[in-house]
This record gives structure tokens, C-alpha cells and sequence, in this order.
């Protein structure tokens, strides 16, 4: 379940506005490299596994730390007159905040402060406590989208300094900002830039907020439930709206919206955005007024799963090195941006061990096992999971059995050999050394040999 608070703020001398709350039931839920052989690929990544937050940074949204993940962004909708409604679009994790039993389940506050103008007398302002509950103790622990708040300013359009500040009641910990908000100005005629939704209601009129509930990230999943574009126009025609997804300057995906005629300026809109028509990584989503060059957009992710976000198709591409064939990897990698999706899509059905369920199991394992030999198998200079035990691990899962040191030497110098007698059908053994004597094991040729061969047989 996500949890969805919206709040109207108006400027001084304008009449205050409404507070609503909206429940929204919904299922709870690296690098480019050359093929699975382990000795070969470029030098390791910055880091050492996905970052989403770094991702959300580098497109240019507001972001927390670590141990408060929150993710923000302003969008923008024609507002009463000639004003423009600022709305603050704000993700929260469950596991950010701080939540405490409370019959019948756990609940958790937080406060969203956010001032508009200059400091000592500003433009607008926002300040409200918000809570969170939840039934049972596992859903306190979620790491997605699970909470979202939506604040409502009317401003004139202008350039405005804002300051935003988020923070958890219960344990203090939260996040602070600073940005220069744009403020545009929707004359006659202008369209807002597409706007990634959960729901929407249509609006008639500039008067009234618009009746939606945002996601605040921009983000779906490959393959996952299709997702909504809202889009507003402001003319005096029933020009059609025409929607398109960008990347590498190249349409990928493009839709046309034909209103309905109506007296009306203002027209606002929905299209379905299916993920299965997307590759993964950071793309343009833009709308325009068909027949103009009144234009505007945003940025769209595509995430392989909720934690695996890249900035670049190439980068996601390079976090699947173990679950392909080096030659399906090389049609990935080399596809024009048109075939990726259609390429992506086939090699997520054909892992997908049971297609009547909502998860892709092979690939959940998949991440959970690249997590883990990240976590065990790191080396000075390279990350866990790019090491040659690290692939080994993440394609085959772990060892039957594991011998250690067969020479009898402790630290450097010493090897292993790795068993697998139930996975492949026959017995696999697999032989690490540490030819430079720094602890860092490596396939003999032969085991490494017999790894690409094995690989082979699990990835027809």
C-alpha cells in the first residue's frame, strides 16, 4: 500500500486551500562488459553496485542519504488567473522513518517544510506533519515508493529560491535542499511537460488543482504494470497532444492524444506507458502540441528492478553480464535503440521460470546473488561481484562444496576449488589461484574453460 497526502498552499492574500488524503492500494511488493568470460571486460566500476540515489541526483531530482532515501521533484500545472501551481512531489521509503506500535498496526510521522522566495519574507510557504501507518512490522521495513506527498503551491511565474526540508518526528533524521525554482507561465496557447502518474481525474478548470496522485521518481519497472502520462494542454483549438519517449535522440515510443472538442482552454489528458515498450536507463519523455513547436519534457527511468536503476542502457546492460550468453549480450549492447526494448523483453520472458505470477523469480535470484558475492568475495581493486569468484557465484549460486588451501599456505598465495554436483547434471570443479600472491583469486585456465562451457549448457 502507498500512502498519499497532498496539501493546497496559496500565497499570502489568497484564500487557503484544502488539505486531502487519498489511500492508493497497490501489491507490495554496471558497467558495460564484453561476455561471461570472467577474465575479460573493462576496468570495474566507481561503485560497487547500483546507486539509485546517486541516478536520482545525476537527473536532477532532490534527494536524501542513504539512511533517508527520499526522492523529489517539482512539476508544474496551469493555477487560478495567471498563476501556475508548483506542486512538490516527494517518495518516501517505509524504512526512512521511525514507526512505533499503534493498535491495529505501526505508525510513523514526518514533517515537510518548504518556503518559497526570500527567507524573511517569503512568496509561499508549506508546513505540514503527516502520518503514515501501516499493519504489520514487515511493511515498516520497505525500501520502494511506498510513501508519497504532494504539496501544492500557487505562485506567479518567476524565478524563485526554495528551500525544502524533510524530516522524520520520531528519530530526527531527514534531508535539507536548496534549488532555483523556474516558475513557467501557461499562457494561450502552452502545454505542461508529461507527467508520470499513478491515477488521474480530468480538470476542467484552472481554479482547481489538478486530481491526480504523481510518481514522484519517474520510474517503472521493465516489465512491470503499465504506468500513466498526464499531460495538460491550455488552447483555444482541440489540437491533439503528441507524446514521445527519446533516447540517444532517436523516438522510441510515441503516442497521439486527440481531446475532445470543448469550449474550454484548458484540456488535460492520460495515456498508458507500458514498460515492455521501453529499454532500460534515463530517457526524454516529451509532449507537444501537434501542428507547433510548443514543446516541453521531463526525464523517465526505466529500472531493471526497483534497486537496479542506471543512468545509461549501456549500464544496464552491464549488470546483466551473467545471466546471457556473451553473443546475446553483444546483440544487447549493439542493438539501435529502437530493438533494445524487444530485445530486453525476450531476455526477461525467457528466464522467467513461472509467467503466471508477478515476479520474474530467475532474475530476483539473480540480483539477490550478485548482493551477495559483492558482499563476500571484494578485493582492493575490484567490486565482489566483478571478481572471478563473484561471477562464478552469481551465475551458479553457491558451491556444493568448497575446498580451501590445497597447497596448505594461509593468505596470499592459496587457492580453492569449488564443487557443483547438483546444479549442471555433472560434476563441475573449478580450480582458484592467486598467481600474483595479493589474495586474489583467479580461475586456472582450465576451470575457466570449463565455467564458459558450463555457462553454456544453463543459457541455450
Amino acid at each position: 500500500m502507498i500512502s498519499v497526502v497532498g496539501t493546497v498552499s496559496r500565497p499570502k492574500g489568497h484564500p487557503p486551500g484544502g488539505l486531502f488524503l487519498i489511500w492508493l492500494l497497490l501489491a507490495a511488493c554496471g558497467p558495460a562488459t564484453s561476455s561471461l568470460d570472467v577474465g575479460a571486460g573493462p576496468e570495474p566500476p566507481l561503485e560497487p553496485l547500483p546507486n539509485p540515489l546517486r541516478v536520482y541526483r545525476e537527473m536532477g531530482f532532490l534527494t536524501g542519504e542513504q539512511r533517508f532515501g527520499a526522492v523529489g521533484r517539482f512539476v508544474f500545472a496551469p493555477g487560478p488567473r495567471d498563476s501556475t501551481y508548483a506542486i512538490l512531489a516527494l517518495s518516501l521509503p517505509n524504512i526512512a522513518l521511525r514507526f512505533r506500535p499503534e493498535h491495529p498496526g505501526f505508525a510513523a510521522r514526518y514533517q515537510v517544510d518548504l518556503s518559497v522566495g526570500d527567507s524573511t519574507a517569503p512568496v509561499a510557504r508549506l508546513s505540514e506533519i503527516q502520518e503514515v501507518r501501516v499493519g504489520t512490522f514487515r511493511e515498516t521495513s520497505r525500501r520502494d515508493e511506498s510513501v508519497v506527498f504532494q504539496g501544492f503551491l500557487t505562485l506567479p511565474p518567476g524565478s524563485y529560491p526554495a528551500r525544502l526540508r524533510v524530516t522524520d518526528v520520531a528519530s530526527a533524521a531527514g534531508f535539507k535542499a536548496e534549488v532555483e525554482l523556474h516558475v513557467p507561465r501557461f499562457a494561450t496557447p502552452s502545454i505542461t511537460a508529461p507527467m508520470l502518474v499513478y491515477q488521474a481525474r480530468q480538470r476542467e478548470t484552472r481554479d482547481v488543482p489538478p486530481a491526480f496522485i504523481l510518481r514522484p521518481r519517474a520510474t517503472v519497472e521493465l516489465g512491470q504494470q503499465d504506468a500513466l502520462v498526464y499531460v495538460e494542454s491550455f488552447s483555444e483549438s482541440d489540437r491533439a497532444i503528441v507524446l514521445e519517449a527519446r533516447m540517444e535522440g532517436q523516438v522510441i515510443w510515441s503516442d497521439t492524444l486527440s481531446p475532445e472538442p470543448t469550449p474550454r482552454l484548458l484540456r488535460s489528458m492520460t495515456a498508458p506507458l507500458s514498460a515492455d515498450l521501453l529499454p532500460a536507463g534515463a530517457m526524454t519523455l516529451l509532449a507537444r502540441l501537434a501542428d507547433t513547436e510548443l514543446a516541453d519534457s521531463t526525464t523517465l527511468l526505466v529500472a531493471l528492478t526497483s534497486d537496479w536503476l542506471a543512468t545509461g542502457y549501456e549500464e544496464a546492460v552491464g549488470y546483466l553480464r551473467y545471466a546471457a550468453t556473451p553473443q546475446t549480450l553483444d546483440s544487447l549492447r549493439t542493438a539501435p535503440p529502437r530493438e533494445r526494448a524487444r530485445l530486453l523483453q525476450a531476455l526477461w520472458e525467457s528466464r522467467d521460470p513461472d509467467p503466471e505470477t508477478g515476479a520474474n523469480e530467475f532474475f530476483e535470484g539473480y540480483f539477490r546473488r550478485i548482493q551477495e558475492a559483492n558482499a563476500r568475495f571484494g578485493e582492493p581493486t575490484t567490486a565482489g561481484w566483478l571478481t572471478d569468484r563473484g561471477a562464478v557465484y552469481a551465475t551458479l549460486g553457491p558451491p556444493d562444496e568448497v575446498l580451501h588451501d590445497l597447497d596448505a599456505r594461509q593468505g596470499p598465495g592459496g587457492s580453492q576449488v569449488w564443487l557443483y554436483t547438483e546444479l549442471l547434471g555433472f560434476e563441475l570443479r573449478l580450480v582458484f589461484t592467486d598467481p600474483s600472491g595479493t589474495g586474489a583469486l583467479v580461475l586456472s585456465e582450465d576451470s575457466r574453460r570449463a565455467f564458459n562451457e558450463a555457462v553454456e549448457t544453463i543459457y541455450p
